[in-house]
């Protein structure tokens, strides 16, 4: 759409939206923009695409603040100087009159799309607009920030107003979904037949209803994803989970099905929570919310309660009568089920699906430690964007568990990630360059990654413990001579990454020095005087780490002035003046010329790093990780191993996980099979639930809830077998004459 770039702002705003609405009349869609992806989310929750319309009014207010003020407010990156040659862009106040004016205009536009949408159940008008909604209200959060420069209270009643159409869409988008769930999905309450006296498809399969549902929320959480800004598709998806629990729950505990039919009902729920299981992750961001043992989220603890009811209905009726019975025969006094639910523990439902966990487990720190891993990637996998608490919480979990087998393998396995094309920006809205990852060392990244945020003994078990254990050869690059050598390995180029930002005002000295006429020997000289004066200013993470290395290092290495800080030092010196005279001088040093560099490094005071415990703490996940972001090193290495950690095969090996299948991705294969399992493994025989285990677990359930689900799974009397008789008698019994108790 081409539209008019020079003239009044708010002529041209009233051009576009009318070009806008002309483009909808003609195509019946909104043409869209995408956001760059690495500002996609975030605290503010961006979106992936908006609609053109929003992303030129956002671009032409930058363009005005910037002519008013001089300077961009942080919104968009790269539009320094870009207002300079408007005219007479007027002051702060004419800048908040016209925000004010496009936003009433735009609020005018989306609110009749917006309805157009909604007429015609169209999804993808539907998000555009709420992307145009949350990019709106996001720029203008960032000015509600600058209020000194901003007079007024009007930018701050428009962001309330735009965050309010935001959330209005988003719950319009979840009523739409749930209404294409309940109608067109779940829809055909009677389609089973429970009292039919024959079996459903010779009980060779379960329902298709279950089946086509999970195909939908699998198809509907990748549209979800790719198109709505994060955090509200994952409300939006939350909501759709729960709505279709809500009517399975309804629809299996009150079904009346015959002794044929009865196997599907168990089959089925077995079918729903293993699906839940698997859809469960992309809502939580923790192993403890997946497992129910602590839910902050009020979504998913009703999806637990949703499910736990499910699992108590499948137990009573799935269970055969002679179970029952060897369990309720002694009374109903001392049940195990009849128990209340332990506080704060896992929700027997999660443990019903998953082999590797126990009945009656109270904590994620009782599970072992490829189990506690494997939850937490399973999470890590399933958000709608990039966790990086999350991801480092893996890393460093269980005394480093990934990180240190991680670099053992990676020793051995030389990985790269990343493009080696030459662009370093997409052609997305706002893109700041974050997006682009070039080619990197996954064994350089996971060395950073672990030298900045772990602790001495994080350092001992990962980074020493695998060099250790490595033929002598792995020092041969910590040599003096081979300060000139470049090609580094990965984990030596993580040790030198942090120094070449710490020497940028040495080096600025050294040029200023060397245009002042400077001999190569006063310059070298002069570096080795530097970096006496800063050794205060040496980052502690190498510090700490070349200490630990130094004090490993076999006897046929010879590091520069006997230690390697200083190794290290020159060696990160010599890239940094690559092209110089000087960099031919400090591959001639001599120890006696770096004598008083050596004291003063050895006298150099080493703060040790506190020991977290990352898996405890989401506060001090949160901090560190955030130490890793303020860096563009940090930000690389953590972009290169959440790639490698979520989409290499390497992990679910090491976990002892069965690699995922090649067709996984497939529509037939996602259509039959609940990830890496088929449908209906209890009709199949490939599963047998254990009842007995299930029945001495306290589940809260009370007789009366009980009964209520047993009598109507009792076989006709005309129609059961001589022990399945004397169990039904035996059952009514004992549960009349305790119901009636109760009443």
């Amino acid at each position: 759409m081409e539209v008019m770039e020079e003239g009044n702002l708010l002529d041209r705003v009233g051009i576009l939206l009318q070009r806008d609405s002309a483009y909808y009349e003609e195509n019946q869609s909104v043409l869209q923009e995408g956001v760059c992806p690495a500002i996609a989310g975030g605290v503010l929750d961006f979106p992936h695409h908006a609609s053109f319309a929003a992303v030129k009014l956002v671009t032409w207010w930058e363009q005005q603040y910037i002519a008013v003020f001089g300077s961009p407010s942080g919104l968009i990156d790269g539009m320094e100087g870009v207002g300079s040659e408007m005219g007479n862009p007027g002051g702060p106040a004419e800048l908040v009159t016209t925000v004010e004016s496009c936003c009433r205009q735009l609020m005018a536009h989306l609110h009749t799309l917006s309805q157009e949408a909604l007429d015609h159940a169209d999804l993808q008008v539907l998000t555009s607009t709420l992307g145009a909604a949350a990019l709106v209200a996001n720029a203008l959060w960032v000015y509600n920030q600058n209020k000194q420069k901003l007079p007024g209270k009007t930018i701050g009643e428009w962001l309330k107003e735009y965050q309010g159409m935001r959330e209005a869409l988003a719950e319009r988008v979840l009523d739409l979904h749930c209404r294409l769930v309940s109608l067109y999905v779940l829809q055909d309450r009677d389609c089973l037949h429970w009292e039919d006296p024959h079996p459903f498809f010779e009980s060779e399969r379960g329902s298709f209803v279950v089946q086509m549902w999970w195909l939908y929320m699998q198809g509907t959480r990748q549209d979800l994803w790719s198109s709505l800004p994060p955090k509200t598709a994952q409300r939006v998806f939350g909501g759709m989970l729960s709505e279709s629990l809500t009517i399975f729950t309804a629809r299996y505990s009150q079904a009346i099905a015959s002794p044929a039919r009865l196997p599907l009902i168990a089959n089925d729920i077995c079918n729903i929570l293993k699906c839940v299981a698997h859809l469960l992750p992309a809502m939580c961001s923790c192993a403890k919310e997946l497992t129910g043992e602590k839910c902050t989220n009020q979504v998913v603890l009703h999806l637990h309660d949703k499910c736990h009811h499910l699992l108590t209905t499948l137990l009573f009726r799935g269970a055969s009568l002679a179970t029952l019975y060897k369990i309720f025969s002694k009374g109903l006094d001392d049940v195990e089920c009849f128990k209340p639910l332990p506080e704060k523990s896992f929700s027997p439902w999660f443990a019903f699906v998953n082999d590797d966990i126990d009945y009656g487990t109270r904590s994620v720190f009782e599970l072992p430690a490829k189990v506690a891993i494997f939850l937490e990637l399973n999470i890590l996998q399933a958000q709608p964007h990039r966790s990086w608490c999350l991801l480092l919480k893996v890393l460093m979990m269980r005394k480093c568990w990934v990180a240190s087998r991680l670099l053992k393998f990676l020793f051995d396995n030389e990985r790269y990630i990343g493009s080696e094309e030459e662009e370093s920006k997409c052609s997305g809205f706002m893109c700041n360059g974050d997006c682009y990852l070039p080619k990197s060392s996954v064994e350089q990244a996971i060395c950073y990654v672990v030298m900045l945020v772990g602790s001495e003994q994080d350092l001992k078990g990962t980074i020493i413990h695998t060099l250790e254990r490595r033929d002598v050869t792995w020092a041969d690059p910590l040599d003096r001579h081979q300060i000139w050598n470049q090609k580094r390995p990965g984990w030596l180029q993580a040790l030198i990454t942090p120094l070449l930002k710490y020497l940028n005002p040495i080096v600025d000295i050294l040029n200023k020095a060397k245009q002042d006429s400077a001999s190569t020997d006063q310059l070298t000289s002069l570096a080795i005087a530097l970096l006496a004066q800063s050794v205060d200013c040496l980052p502690q993470a190498v510090l700490r780490t070349s200490r630990l290395v130094q004090d490993i290092l076999p006897a046929s290495c010879s590091p520069l002035g006997g230690s390697l800080i200083v190794q290290l030092l020159f060696t990160a010196l010599y890239s940094r003046v690559l092209d110089t005279p000087l960099a031919e001088a400090l591959c001639l040093l001599e120890d006696s010329d770096l004598v008083s560099l050596v004291e003063e490094i050895n006298s150099a005071q080493e703060f040790p790093h506190p020991t977290y415990d990352l898996e405890a703490s989401q506060e001090i996940c949160e901090l560190q990780v955030s130490q890793l972001l303020l860096t563009k090193a940090g930000r690389k290495s953590l972009m290169v191993l959440f790639e490698f950690v979520t989409k290499d095969p390497w992990i679910s090996e090491a976990l002892g996980r069965e690699v995922p299948h090649p067709n996984t991705n497939t529509l037939l294969f996602t259509m039959f099979h609940i990830g890496q399992r088929p449908f209906d493994q209890v009709l199949s025989g490939e599963w047998s639930p254990d009842w007995d285990s299930l029945l001495a677990t306290p589940l809260g359930v009370g007789p009366a809830e009980a009964w209520g689900q047993i009598l109507p799974r009792l076989p006709p009397p005309d129609k059961a077998s001589l022990h399945d008789r004397a169990a039904s008698a035996a059952l009514v019994r004992i549960f009349t004459g305790s119901v009636e108790e109760d009443v």
